[in-house]
């Protein structure tokens, strides 16, 4: 607040100045014998040149609350700081979005594959089951073929009364 010089200022006027109460500045001024410039019925006014000399006197905390942070200014500065710190944290969770939907993908490749891989393996057993249902069938055929075989072969040594020799003893007339 600038003084004007050619104003006079009440106690109150000077006390709300200089950031201090009634009675300081009323001590200050009857200490030094500082008589009024005017009364306006209660009100005592006083020249501008006393409130600086008050306010150089007591290094007022007017001139140093220029110096210190109003509570708007404060308040302001913790809103500030905590716009930035939103932004950070929306950057981190979109960053953290992204993962998660990067993973989400890999998980349903996964499961798809997965999918591929079952199914993959699923037929590989039918077949392999087709497969020995069939060697097994031909086993059988193979196995009733040969029993009639031995059969009609031993019904034909009972009958002959010969045994049976094989290609080697046959052409080469070993026993």
């Amino acid at each position: 607040m600038k003084i004007d010089k050619n104003k006079t200022y009440t106690v109150t006027q000077i006390a709300n100045i200089a950031g201090v109460s009634k009675a300081s500045v009323s001590r200050w001024l009857s200490d030094r014998g500082v008589n009024p410039d005017h009364v306006k019925g209660k009100a005592k006014y006083f020249k501008s040149t006393y409130l600086q000399q008050y306010l150089e006197a007591h290094k007022a905390p007017q001139n140093k609350s220029s110096d210190l942070p109003t509570t708007t200014e404060l308040l302001q500065e913790q809103i500030s700081l905590l716009k930035e710190e939103n932004k950070r944290l929306i950057e981190r969770i979109e960053k953290q979005d992204l993962q998660i939907k990067e993973k989400d993908q890999q998980i349903s490749n996964w499961t798809n594959q997965s999918a591929i891989i079952s199914k993959l393996a699923n037929d590989s057993h039918n077949m392999n089951k087709k497969l020995l249902e069939t060697q097994e069938e031909k086993i059988e055929k193979s196995d009733e073929k040969s029993n009639s075989i031995s059969e009609v072969s031993d019904h034909s040594k009972e009958s002959t009364g010969e045994t049976h020799l094989n290609w080697f003893q046959r052409h080469f007339g070993k026993r």
